[in-house]
């Protein structure tokens, strides 16, 4: 088990303009998280300024998102290639494309089995020629599973990145009508907030958890948008969506996902740091990620 976390920095919402996630590198650096979290600040990556032009389907800055995703890919993959679990840390959530095509890859190279454990208020499984708004923070689930914009399927180095009965979705509250049909028809387990609420995120985790080792294990990668959590937890998100995840829940699943020893790669994206309420949210981030390190050192995470 990697020994050591590489935070990279994703300053960008180009799949989501002027959501304010561009800035929550900066602001979680500013707080000190790195140097506190014992991390290996990698560095931000680099790429064009949101455009916003709309291309034939509708979709805003692809170019700008498959540069940016590119960047991010080839950064996640410099963090594996020298031992380390990569934290890519955004960034609107578009950029996962790039983390999980590194993590794909990563793991099709070492021969393990690959799962995406996704905890969002969003799906983010529309295309084209379903999302209303055409912005590319919406389309990473689905890209994942081999299904959107071509010009985007192509940032990895193989389509689909994963099997869609190895993505399991959390916390899920606003789906759009089209995005609904994509998830059915695409067979992939998503759970809804009344759902959590009846079984327990921590048990949710736990029995996905059971379903992988069961399995046979393999390479999970967690990405984790801020606004899974209740907006009275994480005020800093761009698209706040009421009767989220509480934090405490939150950090028991990271923790129990820890212990696992799975978890070989993570996200953590859509802090909107002009969004925030006296650095609120910047220390939620720091939470989370403080119950995935306890659980893979054995310890109990703590929420202040």
């Amino acid at each position: 088990m990697s020994g050591w976390y590489g935070f990279i920095g994703v300053p960008t919402d180009v799949g989501n303009v002027a959501c304010g996630a561009a800035e929550g590198p900066a602001a979680l650096r500013a707080i000190g998280l790195p140097r506190r979290m014992g991390m290996v600040d990698r560095g931000d990556v680099q790429g064009p300024a949101y455009d916003g032009t709309r291309d034939e389907t509708g979709s805003r800055s692809v170019r700008e998102t498959a540069a940016w995703c590119t960047a991010v890919r080839n950064a996640v993959a410099g963090v594996f290639a020298d031992g380390g679990l990569p934290v890519m840390m955004g960034g609107d959530h578009a950029m996962a494309l790039g983390s999980v095509a590194a993590a794909a890859e990563h793991a099709r190279r070492q021969g393990k089995n690959f799962f995406v454990l996704w905890f969002d208020a969003h799906p983010d499984f529309n295309t084209p020629e379903t999302s209303p708004s055409g912005n590319t923070h919406g389309y990473p689930a689905a890209l994942a599973c081999g299904i959107g914009h071509p010009a985007l399927l192509r940032v990895g180095a193989f389509t689909p990145l994963l099997r869609p009965d190895r993505l399991v979705q959390f916390g899920i509250r606003d789906i759009d009508e089209g995005e609904r049909a994509n998830l059915r028809r695409s067979g992939i387990e998503f759970h809804e907030m009344p759902a959590v609420r009846e079984r327990g995120l921590a048990a949710l985790v736990a029995h996905t958890i059971s379903r992988i080792q069961a399995a046979g294990g393999g390479h999970v990668h967690v990405s984790f948008d801020i606004d899974a959590l209740d907006p009275s937890v994480a005020p800093g998100v761009g698209t706040p969506v009421p009767d989220g995840l509480t934090l405490e829940e939150a950090v028991e699943s990271l923790r129990l996902l820890g212990q696992s020893g799975l978890v070989q790669s993570l996200d953590i994206v859509e802090y909107a740091a002009t969004q925030d309420q006296g650095n609120r949210t910047a220390h939620v981030v720091e939470h989370l990620l403080a119950g995935l390190m306890a659980g893979r050192q054995g310890q109990t995470a703590l929420v202040a």
